[in-house]
């Protein structure tokens, strides 16, 4: 699917489970699988934010006195470069990165609704391209089998309708939320 139906559909789901912050989060969780694209504005923000991390840690070490921020800058920014080297679809659209990615989510966002919300856009990512012809990985590492839900190619009047479908059940959601506070 294209990178605006995991946006919106992700950002639903999210206002869904944890509200406008969780909206947020879920529409960036549900574009977070396709940084292992080479090309596009999800690898170019994970190359920036890679090397953000690492300045940052470096010169937050410094300056903190802390090898600890240090790590974590080097760590983070040394794990989004080799995220972004991966294949399209590999094990970034499996179960045990969507596990990873919502243990992160649990550690750090303490509300259980935003750690919802963290983790459904991630999942609504998979969900949605387990749709297409290639499908995905699911059970990744223990098995390089993919799983295809469908055939419905990326740009296809499936993936417009998913994606109409998604901005109408958003708009439905905000106005309930509107009208009963």
């Amino acid at each position: 699917m294209r990178l605006r139906t995991h946006i919106v559909t992700g950002g639903v789901i999210g206002f869904w489970i944890g509200g406008p912050l969780g909206g947020m989060l879920g529409a960036f969780s549900g574009a977070v699988p396709d940084v292992d694209l080479d090309v596009g504005s999800v690898a170019r923000g994970a190359r920036g934010l890679g090397a953000l991390a690492i300045a940052g840690g470096a010169l937050g070490g410094y300056l903190l006195r802390s090898p600890w921020v240090v790590g974590i800058g080097l760590g983070g920014g040394f794990l989004l470069w080799m995220l972004i080297r991966l294949p399209h679809r590999g094990p970034t659209h499996s179960l045990t990165m969507a596990g990873l990615w919502g243990l992160l989510g649990a550690l750090f966002l303490k509300e259980p609704g935003l750690a919802g919300a963290w983790t459904a856009g991630y999942l609504s990512h998979l969900l949605l391209d387990a749709l297409t012809p290639q499908g995905i990985p699911w059970l990744w590492p223990l098995s390089t089998g993919r799983l295809r839900l469908a055939r419905w190619r990326t740009g296809s009047l499936w993936d417009h309708g998913i994606l109409l479908l998604s901005g109408i059940a958003g708009l439905g959601l905000l106005s309930w939320r509107l009208l009963n506070g």
